[in-house]
């Protein structure tokens, strides 16, 4: 039996890219399922993707030579990160792959809601020509993006093409080229009222969780449209629902919940403001190509140096 650590993936690659794999990482034998055996287990260095077991197997300590994780989504927040953290292992995550998917998402959301897609949809089926219906230009309104990475960068650009003003919201307010104009988190609630569509792509942090509550979107002028493909405990869903039924929001699109799948008996399904779409705006047509483009370059660089080089999750961030 070899004594190589172990490269351990639990994701879907083309044969070309596992080969590439190999050669980067000459020095580790590369298995595909988890291994029964608990000294199989202690020699996995390498992980790339993540499932529950594998937190199980971490916390009952049988990881023992776990090194490096590459996560296979943008968002970590599902694995273990205190434990990993103190261990020292060094974890990177897949962002930046879906900043093209989701803010093509975003786009078409906010098209089908400004120009009411969905009245000349049950217009058609009731076979009715109707005319008299409630149309948005997009050219002049005002968005805010919260959270302005990777993907509120690329909606910023796409959003200036239809002539909307941008304003992206970070930490500290921190200046970014893509966006028209830059505001920090802490002084983004009196930007709110300027706003025609909010968008949050914030990450899963302690300090975002339950951040567009009742007090922000009271914040937000009447008629506003809400879009959230971020998280979705980022979202106080009570206060949703209060602003919508008092018409502070004309409009939400909902891609991410706090309980996912969203349960069956919730009043979100059947509001008929509401646009539901079960956590599908990151899909990527290619993904195996998006993917490995982040992995390809971090086993590379771990197999020449021992540390990725891309895409590096801090820890006290959580992102």
């Amino acid at each position: 039996m070899s004594d190589k650590p172990l490269l351990l993936l639990m994701t879907d690659l083309k044969n070309h890219h596992i080969k590439e794999l190999e050669d980067s990482l000459a020095g580790f034998e590369l298995i595909r399922t988890i291994p029964d055996d608990k000294r199989q287990l202690s020699r996995i260095e390498i992980v790339v993707g993540w499932t529950k077991e594998l937190t199980e197997l971490w916390q009952q300590g049988d990881l023992i030579s776990l090194k490096w994780i590459q996560a296979i989504s943008a968002g970590v927040n599902s694995l273990p990160l205190d434990s990993l953290r103190e261990h020292g292992v060094m974890l990177t995550n897949a962002s930046g792959i879906h900043k093209d998917t989701i803010s093509e998402h975003v786009i078409g959301l906010i098209l089908y809601h400004a120009r009411s897609f969905n009245q000349i949809k049950l217009n058609q089926q009731n076979n009715h020509w109707d005319q008299a219906i409630s149309v948005q230009q997009l050219e002049g309104k005002t968005a805010i993006i919260f959270g302005i990475g990777n993907i509120g960068r690329r909606l910023a650009t796409l959003l200036k093409a239809f002539g909307v003003h941008t304003i992206g919201v970070n930490t500290r307010g921190n200046k970014v080229a893509e966006v028209d104009q830059t505001v920090s988190q802490e002084e983004s609630n009196r930007y709110l009222e300027q706003a025609d569509y909010v968008i949050n792509i914030l990450p899963q942090t302690d300090e975002t969780k339950g951040f567009f509550n009742s007090d922000r979107f009271k914040a937000m002028k009447k008629g506003t449209a809400f879009f959230n493909v971020g998280r979705g405990n980022a979202v106080d869903t009570e206060a949703l629902l209060t602003a919508l039924d008092s018409n502070q929001l004309a409009f939400a699109a909902l891609d991410v919940f706090e309980t996912e799948p969203l349960e069956a008996d919730s009043p979100l399904w059947q509001h008929d403001r509401i646009f539901i779409t079960p956590h599908v705006s990151g899909m990527v047509e290619h993904f195996r190509d998006a993917l490995f483009s982040v992995v390809g370059p971090n086993a590379q660089a771990y197999g020449e140096n021992g540390k990725p080089s891309l895409n590096m999750v801090d820890y006290e961030k959580r992102y």
